[in-house]
C-alpha cells in the first residue's frame, strides 16, 4: 500500500489491522499445613507446596507483511513451576532468655516449552492464522528448558533481656545451571545487637533509644540455566553439503564453550550500625557501613578470535565494595492541627577490582589488566577506558590523514604522532555515581496532607558518567533524540563551528563517543490530599472519603542533554526513553 505521502514506503499503521490473539491462563495451588506436637511445646513443622502452571498462546496474521506477501504465526508455550518447602521450628523462653531454631529443607522445578511456526507468502489469509499450510514458507521453531534448586537452611537465634541479640545461619544451596563438580555451596553467618539504652548505666535523656549491631555473612549468586555448558545451535550459517550433487543439509555448530569449573559468585560482608532515637523518637534513625568481598565473579571473558569463539564464561578475580548509608526521620513541628515531618536518605558506594586471572604475560611484576573485557585492577567495575577528545577539528586547522573538519580531535596519549587503540586510550572515569539522595516533605493541617519527595543522584567529577554522542545514529529509534543522546542537533557545521557534537555522516579514522555527566535533580513525587471530614461522609453514609491530586516527575535539573539521565546512557542503554511525566486526579470512596 502506498502511504500518503506518495513514495513507495509501507504505512506503518498497517500492522494494525493484524488479527492478532494473545491469551494466557495461569494454574496456581498452593497448600500448607501446620503440625504442633503436644508434647514438645514450642514445637512446628510446616509444609508449602506450590504448583504453577502458566500457558500462552501468541497468534497472528498480517497480509501486509512480508512485502504485502502474508505472514501468520502460531506459537504455544507453557512453564511448570514446583515449589515444596519443610521447616521445622522451635521456641523456648527460660526466664529472660529466649531461644528460637529453624530448620528448612526445600526443592524447586521449573519446566518450560514452546513452539512456534511462521508462514510467509499466503494466497488466501480468509481463515487467517487457522490455515498455515497454504503458506509457500513455512519454519518451526522449538525450544525448552529445565532448571532446579535445592537448599537446606539452620539458623539458631538468642536473646536476653530484650538487650542483646545473637544468630547464627548455615545454608546449603544447589543450582543445575553450575558445572557437574561446583553445583553445591555452603554460606555461614552470623550477627549480634546490643540495645544500649536498655542498660541501666546508660543515662543520656536526649537519647531515648541506641542500638549497636554487626553481622558477617556469605552470600551467593546463581549463574544461568546451562551457562556451563557447550551449547549448539541451528542455523543457516551451519548447512553443509555432504556428497556431489547432493542437496544443502540444515546442521548444527558449537555456540558456546563449556567451562566445567563455573561455581558459585560468592561475596562474603561485614556490616556495622546503629541505630537511634532522640528526644522521645521525635528523631529516629540510622547510619550502616558495609564492606564486601566478591569473589568467582561471573564474567564474559573475550578469546582471540581464532579460537572460533568471542568469549567463555568464567568466574575471575576479586571486587572489594564498601558502603556508607543514612536514614533520618524526624518530626520538626507537632502540634492539635499542625505537623511537618522531614525523611532523608542517603548512600554512597565504592567498588575496586583486587584480582583478575592473576597471570602476568607482559612480565612487568604486576598482574595484567583484561583490557578487552573493561577491567583493570586497582579501579571500578565500572571504568570507563576509552580515547579523550578534544573538541572538534575546524576548517583552518591542519587536520592529520583519517579526519576531516567536524571531526572529534582525539588525544594523542603517547605524542608519537599515530593513533592506536593500544596506546591512545586512556581510563575516563566511571559509570558509577558518587552517591544518591533523597528527601521527603509531610506537612499535614487538619485535613490536608501535602507530600514533596525529591530525588539526586550524583556523579561528582568523573563519577556517573554516560555515553553522549550522535555516533551510529542510524541505529536508534528515528532520531539521535529518541535514542537519548540530545535533546537538540547542535551538530558542527561551517556556520556553527561552535557546535557541541561532530558531524554524523563524516566518516573519521577514529570515532570516539563523549562521555558526560549524568547527574541531576528531580521533584519526583508530590501530592495534596484532603480528608472530607467525617461530619460530612456520615450524611451520606461512607466510612472515608478523600480528594487528592498529585504529578510525578514534574522537574529535573541536569546538564545532561539526553531525555532522561537516570534511564538513557546512550549507545549503550537499554532504555533510552525518558521517564514520563504524569498527573493524577482523584476521589477515594470506602463505603
Amino acid at each position: 500500500m502506498i502511504n500518503p505521502r506518495g513514495d513507495v514506503s509501507v504505512n506503518p499503521f498497517l500492522d494494525a489491522q493484524a488479527d492478532n490473539k494473545d491469551v494466557s491462563n495461569r494454574i496456581s495451588g498452593n497448600i500448607y499445613s501446620i503440625i504442633t506436637l503436644p508434647f514438645l511445646e514450642g514445637f512446628s513443622y510446616r509444609i508449602n507446596f506450590s504448583n504453577n502452571l502458566s500457558t500462552y498462546k501468541l497468534f497472528n496474521s498480517n497480509p501486509y507483511d512480508r512485502g504485502q506477501t502474508g505472514s501468520v504465526t502460531k506459537e504455544n508455550g507453557s512453564t511448570l513451576d514446583l515449589l515444596f518447602d519443610n521447616i521445622f521450628s522451635y521456641e523456648k523462653k527460660i526466664q529472660n532468655h529466649n531461644l528460637n531454631f529453624t530448620f528448612v529443607s526445600g526443592i524447586n522445578k521449573v519446566n518450560s516449552e514452546y513452539t512456534t511456526d511462521n508462514g510467509y507468502n499466503i494466497p488466501n489469509l480468509s481463515l487467517s492464522y487457522n490455515s498455515m499450510q497454504q503458506a509457500t514458507s513455512l519454519e518451526t521453531l522449538s525450544g525448552a528448558y529445565k532448571e532446579s534448586a535445592l537448599y537446606q537452611m539452620f539458623r539458631a537465634n538468642y536473646g536476653f533481656a530484650g538487650k542483646y541479640m545473637l544468630t547464627a545461619t548455615i545454608r546449603r544451596d544447589g543450582f543445575s545451571g553450575f558445572a557437574r563438580n561446583q553445583k553445591i555451596a555452603l554460606f555461614p553467618s552470623f550477627g549480634a545487637a546490643w540495645v544500649v539504652s536498655e542498660e541501666p548505666f546508660f543515662k543520656v535523656p536526649a537519647i531515648s533509644y541506641l542500638k549497636l549491631r554487626g553481622s558477617y555473612g556469605e552470600n551467593g549468586n546463581q549463574i544461568a540455566r546451562y551457562m556451563s555448558l557447550a551449547r549448539v545451535s541451528t542455523s543457516l550459517s551451519s548447512s553443509y553439503v555432504f556428497g556431489d550433487g547432493s542437496t544443502t543439509s540444515l546442521g548444527q555448530s558449537p555456540s558456546t564453550l563449556a567451562n566445567d569449573d563455573l561455581t558459585w559468585e560468592k561475596a562474603t560482608g561485614i556490616n556495622v550500625g546503629l541505630d537511634y532515637g532522640i528526644l522521645n523518637d521525635r528523631i529516629r534513625g540510622s547510619i550502616e557501613y558495609y564492606k564486601t568481598t566478591t569473589t568467582n565473579l561471573f564474567w564474559n571473558v573475550g578469546l582471540p578470535i581464532a579460537t572460533g569463539f568471542n568469549s567463555i564464561t568464567s568466574n575471575l578475580g576479586k571486587l572489594v565494595n564498601h558502603g556508607l548509608e543514612f536514614q533520618l526521620s524526624s518530626r520538626i513541628i507537632q502540634n492539635a492541627d499542625f505537623t511537618w515531618d522531614i525523611d532523608l536518605n542517603f548512600s554512597t558506594n565504592r567498588n575496586k577490582i583486587v584480582k583478575l586471572l592473576g597471570v602476568d604475560n607482559d612480565g612487568d611484576g604486576r598482574e595484567d589488566d583484561l583490557v578487552a573485557s573493561g577491567l583493570f585492577i586497582g579501579e571500578s567495575i565500572g571504568t570507563i577506558y576509552d580515547f579523550e577528545t578534544n573538541g572538534i577539528w575546524q576548517l583552518r586547522d591542519e587536520i592529520p590523514a583519517g579526519f576531516s573538519p567536524g571531526t572529534y580531535r582525539v588525544v594523542d596519549q603517547n605524542g608519537d604522532g599515530v593513533l592506536s587503540a593500544e596506546h591512545d586510550r586512556r581510563i575516563l572515569g566511571r559509570k558509577e555515581p558518587a552517591y544518591t539522595a533523597g528527601i521527603q516533605n509531610t506537612l499535614k493541617y487538619k485535613g490536608f496532607t501535602f507530600r514533596m519527595f525529591i530525588n539526586t543522584i550524583q556523579g561528582g567529577k568523573n563519577s556517573y558518567l554516560g555515553a553522549n554522542h550522535p555516533y551510529g545514529v542510524n541505529g536508534t529509534k528515528s532520531t539521535a533524540q529518541h535514542g537519548n543522546w540530545f535533546t537538540f542537533y547542535d551538530y558542527w557545521s561551517p556556520s556553527n563551528p561552535g557546535g557541541k557534537y561532530p558531524l554524523i555522516w563524516e566518516p573519521a579514522q577514529i570515532s570516539p563517543v563523549q562521555y558526560l555527566s549524568r547527574s541531576f535533580v528531580r521533584l519526583q513525587d508530590v501530592s495534596l490530599s484532603y480528608q472530607i471530614p467525617g461530619s460530612v461522609i456520615n450524611k451520606i453514609k461512607l466510612k472515608s472519603a478523600s480528594l487528592y491530586v498529585s504529578g510525578k516527575n514534574l522537574v529535573t535539573l541536569t546538564k545532561w542533554d539526553g531525555w532522561d539521565p537516570e534511564t538513557g546512557q546512550g549507545i549503550i542503554s537499554s532504555n533510552p526513553l525518558p521517564v514520563m511525566k504524569s498527573y493524577t486526579l482523584g476521589l477515594n470512596l470506602s463505603l
